[in-house]
């Protein structure tokens, strides 16, 4: 009695198990591929939607979902999954390529308020690696570091304790530039809140509301940064400064 209720309990666990390795995320993304091969741009989007919905996420699924989303002549979407995948790899240069190239697509060109050119370089060393990429050079460098302090009290050669006191305090300036790193890519992924125009013009607020004055207009796949927000409006700031209310349905964030 009891081995045919296991057994019975084997062949339920089968009937639930298979249909799940049936659409797991690597056999899903492939059917994408293949659909956005065969040029099934729906199809694929459809696909790429679904392994999103089983929370599963990486760069270069948010890549191929917006190639696919940009086949379709779907400028905002296809930018909103670009820099979903940048905020996974900030420096990958084939998806900042294609970001470019569907940028060209909308119809608002806004300049970005000027910055001083160390900024400029902050920002790209920033871009160097993701949080994790960071996380991780800090730990090599508090380990190296410990060895160098440690050299330094054990040897008793004059120049090699300079040499160890050298590259302790370099280990030390790249630790500290690694936590910073890391803090500002921690600040842009969860802090910072942007999003990007999902219908194909808006008109931006004085205040939240639809009484309030008419600022300017934002046109689909134009990128902003959520401010505040007030029931279902967001106060957002454009790149050149520009500050107004829009609903919230008109953005997704990313």
């Amino acid at each position: 009695m009891k081995s045919k209720a296991c057994t019975l309990l084997m062949l339920l666990t089968a009937l639930f198990t298979i249909p799940a390795k049936a659409h797991s995320p690597d056999q899903l993304m492939e059917k994408a591929n293949q659909a956005y091969i065969e040029e099934s741009y729906r199809e694929a989007i459809l696909l790429y939607e679904q392994i999103l919905d089983l929370e599963w996420e990486s760069a270069y699924l948010y890549y191929n979902l917006g190639n696919a989303y940009f086949k379709e002549g779907a400028t905002g979407k296809a930018i909103l999954n670009y820099e979903r995948a940048l905020r996974i790899s900030p420096n990958n240069e084939a998806v900042r390529h294609n970001l470019a190239l569907a940028r060209q697509q909308i119809a608002d060109r806004i300049e970005p308020l000027p910055q001083l050119f160390f900024l400029d370089w902050r920002d790209a060393f920033v871009r160097l690696q993701p949080v994790d990429g960071w996380a991780k050079t800090i730990i090599v460098c508090i380990v190296l570091l410990s060895i160098s302090v440690g050299l330094f009290f054990v040897v008793r050669k004059k120049w090699h304790k300079k040499l160890g006191l050298a590259a302790a305090l370099f280990l030390l300036l790249c630790t500290i530039l690694g936590f910073y790193a890391a803090g500002r890519q921690y600040h842009n992924l969860h802090q910072k809140q942007e999003a990007i125009v999902m219908m194909p013009r808006i008109t931006a607020k004085s205040a939240p509301g639809e009484r309030g004055i008419d600022l300017f207009l934002i046109h689909e796949g134009t990128k902003v940064e959520v401010t505040d927000s007030l029931w279902d409006w967001y106060e957002v700031r454009l790149a050149n400064g520009n500050i107004g209310w829009v609903k919230s349905s008109a953005v997704e964030t990313i």
